[in-house]
Order: C-alpha cells, then structure tokens, then sequence
C-alpha cells in the first residue's frame, strides 16, 4: 500500500498548496507506539524544557519554551520561578528568535509563517508586553539584532533589495526610522558596535572556510575590511575589547583548529592570544557587557567544555563545577554568569552562578518537564572510531539499549547529521532514547565535512570529493556489522536536510546493508536543489556542493539518477514551505521509485519548512517512524 498522510493545519501557501493535497492519496493511522517499558513515543517526544535564556538587569528572566506545543518568548519576574511565567507572544507558528536589549527595555523579536523563515520582525516593550510590528514582507527575512551598547537603536540585515544579499540597516527607538549602513553583494550580519555607538562591525559569511569582517564607520557609511586582505580564513565575531583598540575573533587563520584571535584595528594584524587552546577546536567566545570577562566553549570529541578568563591579561578564573556534557546558553548579568548544561540523561537546565562566589554551586533557573519518565537512567552514549574505506578513523557516537547485552545483534539505526558542516554532539536525544527502549541501537558519525575537527576534516568533501563522505557513511554500517552489533538488512539509514541526502546517497551505494531508510527534507537532485532553494543560500550551497555550471557533476552526485540501485523501503518526511531544501525534492524522488513499482512511504506537513518546529507535526512523525522502522527492521 502507498502511504501518504497529510497534516492538516493552517496552510499559507494558497491554491497552490491544495493543489498538491489534492494530488496526494492514500493515509493510514497509526497505533501508538511504546516502549518495552510501556511508554508511549508521546510522552517521549513532550519532554520540554526552556532555551535561549536571557537575564535582564533587573533579574527578570526571559526564555523560549513550548509547553503548548509552539515556541513562544516567556518572562519570569524577578524572585520568581518558572511556575510563575508569563507568556509575551503568540504567533500561530512560534517565534524564530529574539534579542533583549542592554538596558532590558526592549525585545526585538522575529517570527514567520508556516516554517518558511521568511521572519518578520517585531518590537516589544518589555514593561508592558506592547509588541509592534516593524517589518513584515513573506519575500523578505529579517534578523540577525544586535543592539548598540545605549539600548536605543539596534542593527538587522535584510535581504528585501536583492533576494541574494543581506544588506545591513540600522533601526533608531527614539525615531522609529531605519537606514542602510550597508549594501553590499553577500551574506552580511552586525556582529557588534564600538562603545560609543560610531562603528559597527560586520560579518559576511562565504562558506565554512572563508569568512570576512568589516568595520563600518556610520556617520559617513565609510567600510574596511579588518580581516587579512586577499586571504580565505573562517573569522568568526566576538566583539570589541573594552579599550576599543582591538577586535577578538575566533578563527583558524593559517592554522587547522579554531583558537581565539585579537585584530589589531590600527595596524589589522591578527595575533593569537590563547595557545594553550591550540590542541582542541574552539567552538564559540562570548565576553560580559563590560566585557572584563572572556567565556571559551571548547569542542572535546564532541562534547564542550567551560574555561573563563580575565579579560584584561588573560588570567584563568574559576569555572562551576558540572558534570561532562555539552555547556551552552552563556549569558553574563552583572557578577553572574549563566549556562546550561546538556548530555544524554540531562535536558538543557539552564543555571545562574555568581563568579564573585566560585566556591557556592549554581542554582538552577529552569526545570524540565520529563513526563514523569526517570531521564537519569537514559543511557550515556560510547565515543568510538571506525576505520572509513581509506583507513582514516571516523568518529562516532555509540548508543546500546540498557539491557544489551556483549554479542547479541540487534537492529540498529545509523543517523546522518546536516549540514554537511555540522557536528553530532550527545544531547540530550528524546528520539534515541525512545528508540533503545524499543531494542534498537544508534550509531551517529560524524564523516568526513563535519565541523568540530579542524579545517582539513570540514573541507575533506567539498565539491569533487562529495563521494568522501557518503563512503564514510557507508562504512559506519560495515562497522556495526564488523563488531558483531547487527547484520545486513537490520541497520536503518536515517537523516535531515544534507543528512537526508546521506541516506539516499548511502542506499544506493550499498543497497545490500540497509533494511529501511527515512530521508527528512533530504536533497535528491543538486541541479533542482541549486535552481530552487532560495537566492541567499544559493551561493553558500554552490561553494561547498559545487556550482550549477558544472551540471555533469551535480547529476553524478545525485541520488535522482541512481534510483535503479535502490531497493529499500524509504520513507519521506517533509514540509511544504521549506525555503531551504523545497518539497520538490520529495516528490521527485518519490514520482520516481513509485513508476519504478516501489511503495514510498509520504508524510508531508503543509505547515512546516525545514524541520517539524510543532509538537502535533513531530508526535506525527516519530510514531509513523517508529511504526515504519518497527515494520522493516524488527
């Protein structure tokens, strides 16, 4: 039987859309899927807990959290806790982001329709919850706020002039005027002002290898470039140091790994300021507001850890003690500092710490709804390294269901990240976790383009050497067949965006090892892919996948012309308004296996894009994957 099931909700595409539900038949209900410990996938996927934490100077506490279901912006009054929150917006779609100003006066938030990112944005009083409408155009996104150190303007970018580049406008409260302060060819964002508000530094990114900054004077629009000339390094922002004279960035300029960098902004030249760091890749820097305090995350095999600093010479400061995970949420008000911390059994809690008191532990701010499910026995996943078919070690993240036991095979998921350029790290995952209740295991790679590992790993598979990673995928299920974890036909592919190409990718590269496969808004034809995603990440995709003028390429690479190797059950999962990786890609993958005879399991959502953001559509999702995973590999 032919699978197709359509999520029902507000649709903002118009008759096109109808057109397409109208096209689409069959539908099938599913039973609710339990573990062997009789929990339902349900309650899995409803474990929630706040993100994007942010406190203001007074104490007040802002986060995004979806106890609804849908992401919205939260406060909670000071010297109150999160059973006394008050909800600030509702969007029928969520919020995207949001941005507090200095002062915690103002809330500049973004929102779309429907999961297309076309965000508008919005101006918030935080005092009285009045929210403005600033800007609204479904062809146009806006985002990416910094505010300006006084709290009385702040910078976007917005791609409303060209639909390939992102201009840089700056937005006066006291007026309620806007202006452009840059207009340039590119992907441009406002990393951050100088104190007294003149300059403005901004970030164009080119690719993961190569991005510049600018500093803008604003009184005259004048811009330089402050990052070496000429030279194609990745520079990400950090901000001004407190004397102005100086930039901090973290970068691997004429190196492999990640470090903090100072611009000298007199003379340009950058100097490495941390060597101590030089042996692990740095994954983000962020200082105080009086920026006398430096917060490094570094990236350990996948995990992050903590260090701070003093700012002014660099000398070491205490860090909160807190068990191995991944730490986030950094946020600085006054002498506290907040984080979150995140592994495997501990959902994002975010923490408030007073450095001036480093003995006394943290105080948790924000709590998790585990559906009453015990989270603190979720098995820890094990760090491995497979041998890929040229040798190099690939690392990974191993997970076993608790009662496993030495030498039994069981049916296993491998899961590709997106990106290509991102990186798997073991958070807290409610779908693993779900998964190994249900006897699976998961194996989660991080081929060859991932970032985490140095410049020469995330650049190993741009353009011609694309077949790099999918081998790399392809042997991460001969390595669980080698270790005696499972056997051919039990191992299920499964991935999102670019993780999505790598399991069509990896089924027709070797359809003997796959028993099921589910392709979330996966590309399947890079030519289509290029034309169709939108004009801003045109150029961002070409750099690293290869240009549309090399199509002879595009076509070798693409899944769309293998469809005569495929030979596994595949699912497909996707959103109608994805601007990212367009629906196109489903149904012509899907067109084609079923002309083919092959039955295509469809699951389509009219109101999301690139990912399911509502709670509805992802129960949806993860109880027909269960059921279709259940079905093929059980």
């Amino acid at each position: 039987m032919t699978y197709s099931t359509i999520r029902r909700s507000t649709c903002a595409i118009g008759c096109a859309c109808g057109i397409l539900l109208a096209a689409l038949t069959g539908g099938c209900a599913s039973a609710t899927a339990t573990g062997r410990d009789g929990i339902s996938i349900a309650r899995f996927v409803k474990i929630r807990w706040p993100g994007a934490v942010s406190l203001a100077q007074d104490q007040t506490l802002y986060y995004v959290h979806d106890p609804d279901g849908i992401r919205q912006l939260y406060k909670v009054p000071p010297g109150k806790t999160q059973a006394d929150a008050v909800r600030l917006t509702d969007f029928a779609d969520g919020i995207g982001g949001y941005s507090l100003s200095e002062d915690g006066r103002w809330i500049a938030i973004t929102a779309s329709i429907g999961g297309s990112e076309q965000a508008d944005l919005f101006l918030m009083d935080a005092s009285t919850g009045s929210m403005e409408t600033l800007f609204s155009d479904q062809e146009v996104v806006y985002g990416g706020m910094q505010w300006r150190r006084d709290s009385h303007a702040f910078a976007y970018r917005a791609n409303d002039e060209s639909p390939a580049d992102f201009h840089i406008y700056l937005f006066d409260l006291n007026t309620r005027a806007h202006r452009k302060v840059m207009a340039e060819t590119g992907s441009h964002y406002p990393a951050d002002f100088s104190e007294d508000g003149t300059k403005l530094v901004v970030g164009k990114y080119n690719s993961a290898s190569h991005s510049q900054l600018f500093e803008i004077t604003l009184a005259t629009g004048d811009s330089r470039e402050i990052t070496p000339v000429g030279e194609a390094w990745s520079f990400t922002p950090i901000g001004y140091t407190a004397d102005g004279r100086r930039f901090l960035v973290n970068t691997n300029y004429r190196r492999d790994l990640r470090t903090l960098f100072s611009l000298d902004l007199e003379t340009g030249h950058p100097t490495p300021i941390l060597p101590d760091t030089s042996d692990r890749e740095v994954d983000f820097v962020t200082m105080n507001k009086e920026r006398t305090v430096l917060a490094l995350a570094l990236n350990e095999d996948g995990y992050r850890t903590l260090r701070l600093y003093r700012a002014a010479n660099l000398t070491p400061m205490k860090t909160p003690a807190m068990a191995k995970g991944i730490v986030g949420n950094i946020d600085f008000a006054g002498d506290h500092m907040l984080y979150s911390l995140n592994n495997a059994n501990t959902p994002g809690i975010v923490y408030c710490w007073n450095m001036t008191r480093p003995t006394e532990p943290a105080v948790a701010l924000t709590t998790a709804d585990t559906q009453g499910i015990d989270v603190a026995n979720f098995r820890l996943p094990e760090l491995v390294h497979y041998p890929s078919f040229d040798g190099t070690m690939i690392p990974a993240f191993l997970y076993l269901p608790p009662d496993h036991r030495d030498g039994t095979k069981i049916p296993f998921i491998v899961q590709y990240h997106g990106g290509p350029e991102g990186q798997y790290r073991p958070y807290f995952n409610r779908q693993y976790q779900y998964l190994l209740t249900r006897g699976y295991g998961v194996l989660a790679p991080n081929v060859r383009g991932s970032s985490g590992y140095g410049k020469a790993y995330i650049e190993a598979d741009n353009y011609k050497n694309r077949h790099i990673s999918v081998k790399d995928g392809v042997w991460a299920a001969k390595y669980l067949i080698d270790q005696g974890y499972t056997i051919q036909k039990k191992i299920g592919a499964w991935g999102g965006s670019y993780g999505g190409f790598m399991v069509m990718a990896t089924i027709t590269e070797a359809p003997d090892l796959f028993g099921a496969a589910c392709n979330i808004v996966g590309i399947v034809n890079f030519e289509t892919f290029l034309r169709q995603t939108k004009a801003y990440r045109r150029h961002l995709r070409e750099a690293e996948y290869g240009p549309l003028s090399d199509p002879e390429f595009l076509r070798s690479i693409s899944p769309i012309y293998k469809v005569n190797l495929i030979d596994t059950p595949l699912m497909l999962a996707h959103g109608l308004n994805d601007p990212r990786v367009p629906i196109g890609e489903a149904m012509q993958i899907a067109v084609a296996l079923k002309k083919r005879g092959q039955d295509v399991e469809e699951l389509y959502f009219p109101d999301e894009g690139h990912g399911f953001r509502k709670e509805a559509n992802r129960l949806l999702y993860y109880e027909q994957l269960a059921r279709f995973f259940d079905k093929h590999l059980r």
